[in-house]
Parts: C-alpha cells; structure tokens; sequence
C-alpha cells in the first residue's frame, strides 16, 4: 500500500460538541428553542440513510411548522456560527498519531470530505496541525457541487468522484490505496472504484450498524487501526 485517502467529520475529526453548539446558537439567535443531545443524535445520526443528513436536517426537523424564509435564515446563521468557531475543532483519538505513522512509512495521504467550504476546512487542518501531515485536501468545492444532494445514489457518486480526484492528485491507483470513513457512503464510493475500504466506528457508525455495507475491514478506533497496520506491515 502506497496511500490513505481520509474522511474528515466524524473519522479524524470530532465534530459532534462543535456542531451542538452552533445549531442551538443559531436556533436561539432566531428565538427558538435549542434541542437537546438526544434529540441532535436522533436527527443528525440515526437518520444516516435519509436524504440529506446533516445539520440542515436537524434544523428543518427543530423548526417543523416554520415557513422556509425561517428555515434558510437560521441555517444561514448555523453556517456563518460555524465558519466562526475554528478553536472549536478538535480531532478523534489517535487521528494525529495513525496520520504520523503513515507518513513516516512513506505513506501520501489525502483528505477528501463531503463538506463544501475548502477554506473552513482547511483552517481547522492548521488550527489542528494536521496540515503538515496530509499532502492533499479535497472538499465538494473541488467538485463545483453546493447544497443538498438529491438522493442516495448521488451521495455516493459524489462521494467516489470525490475520492477518485484524490487518487489522481497523488498519483496512485485504487489499489494502492485504501479508503477510512465513518458512514456507509463511505463504503460504498470505495467499493465502487474498487478501494479497500476501512469503517471506523466514530461518527455515524458509532451510532450505526452498518456491517451490511461489508467494508473490508472495521475498526473502534484509529488507534486500533494504526495497531494493525503496523502489526500487518501497512498492508490491508
């Protein structure tokens, strides 16, 4: 193996208090009530084969009743609440050291996510110092592809274009490579191009069993997947 190709939300990164924290903000700068955690997990997590899950889904389902005006004003305000909190960001357990190990081994890393600001991403990675680490940064502006995607099939299609671009950048095959992620899209992008596919049981898959999706290997943890790779070689 030459290559790792990332996921950020939920597999390097940790997301969850960041995200808490700006959707009760921008619900209350607008006089609303904020939710709690189990209502945040209902509605960002255990909907994770719905159509547009995510922040926005947690916001429409918060503000059922409102008119759409409302709707967009309050995501606007989400947006811009979490552009503004970088320091927020913080990383998984074990994110920096798997990112270390495989650098050293000579590994060249990418991180390709679906979100769509490059520019927020990419401060969280210097915020982080995981800029040092990663030789490549994707995220769905590279693509040209804004908003809600409209089904299914097209998530993961974006998803593999998303990943296949990352290939090209660093110059290796689908077979040189392997693909960590923490959502089913994840899995099945990587199966579509042909990639080994690691599902981490962070972010969505902590709150999801998706076995069925058959990865080719599933870990707890990135300190566990950094044990095996090291004890197999970098090999998958």
């Amino acid at each position: 193996m030459k290559g790792a190709v990332f996921d950020w939300d939920g597999t390097l990164a940790s997301i969850d208090e960041r995200e808490f924290y700006c959707i009760n903000h921008a619900l209350t700068e607008h006089g609303s009530t904020p939710i709690n955690n189990e209502f945040y997990v209902k509605n960002y997590y255990l909907r994770a084969y719905e159509e547009g899950t995510g922040p926005r889904m947690v916001l429409e389902t918060a503000l059922i009743g409102k008119n759409r005006p409302m709707i967009d004003a309050v995501y606007e305000s989400y947006r811009k609440i979490f552009q503004a909190t970088v320091e927020r960001a913080t990383l998984q357990t074990g994110a920096i050291e798997i990112l270390k190990a495989l650098k050293r081994a000579g590994f060249k890393i990418s991180i390709a996510t679906m979100r769509y600001t490059k520019s927020v991403v990419d401060s969280e990675l210097k915020h982080l110092a995981v800029t040092s680490q990663v030789d490549l940064l994707l995220t769905r502006q590279d693509l040209g592809v804004k908003g809600t995607l409209r089904s299914l099939e097209e998530t993961v299609n974006q998803r593999a274009r998303l990943v296949a671009r990352a290939l090209r950048e660093i110059s290796l095959t689908p077979d040189e490579v392997f693909l960590v992620g923490d959502s089913w899209w994840d899995v099945r992008a990587g199966k579509q191009l042909g990639i080994r596919t690691v599902l981490v049981k962070t972010g969505f898959a902590s709150h999801n069993d998706f076995s069925r999706e058959n990865p080719d290997l599933t870990v707890s943890s990135m300190n566990e997947l950094r044990e095996i790779l090291e004890k197999s070689h970098w090999a998958i």
